[in-house]
């Protein structure tokens, strides 16, 4: 099966509205005596968000398509990317599969609503890979890996070291 981008000029789904979750990979054992238990069970999480969307009219018409077209997501059968705001990582594409059909559930003065659940078998997460220096280096240090990789967005001479604002 295809996986198919969501329409780039779609509105995303709206932050406020927007949880995730993470599943749980380890297993819990609380005996009557002694220490809880910890097992190591997976590491192959699968993520789910609520999302919701705020369409006008017309972006709704073409949403509505892009769900049901056997072109595209097929009545909700394949797989999607799209953008989702984890928080503090930003934005990030997502491989993304609704669990169900999403809901259309509100119409007013030409503004559509829709909700559903998504799931990704995997998170993507530009963040991980740089785990050490953004949990040991507090902000502002953190932002030194920006500016050796990068450089500074100024242009100033990249050989002087950032200082504290």
């Amino acid at each position: 099966m295809p996986i198919i981008d969501y329409p780039d000029w779609l509105p995303l789904a709206q932050k406020a509205s927007k949880n995730m979750t993470i599943d749980t990979g380890f297993q819990t054992d609380q005996p009557a005596v002694g220490p809880a238990i910890f097992q190591n069970q997976t590491d192959d999480l699968k993520v789910t968000w609520s999302l919701t969307w705020i369409f006008t009219s017309a972006e709704e018409r073409a949403f509505q398509q892009w769900l049901r077209s056997p072109n595209y997501l097929n009545r909700g059968l394949n797989w999607f990317r799209m953008k989702v705001n984890l928080g503090g990582s930003g934005v990030q594409l997502q491989e993304l599969h609704f669990t169900q059909m999403p809901v259309q559930t509100n119409i007013t003065n030409g503004v559509v609503t829709w909700t559903g659940t998504v799931i990704a078998n995997h998170l993507y997460n530009a963040d991980d890979e740089f785990d050490d220096i953004i949990v040991e280096l507090p902000p502002p240090w953190d932002s030194w890996l920006d500016i050796v990789v990068t450089g500074y967005p100024d242009g100033r001479d990249p050989e002087s070291l950032p200082r504290v604002p």
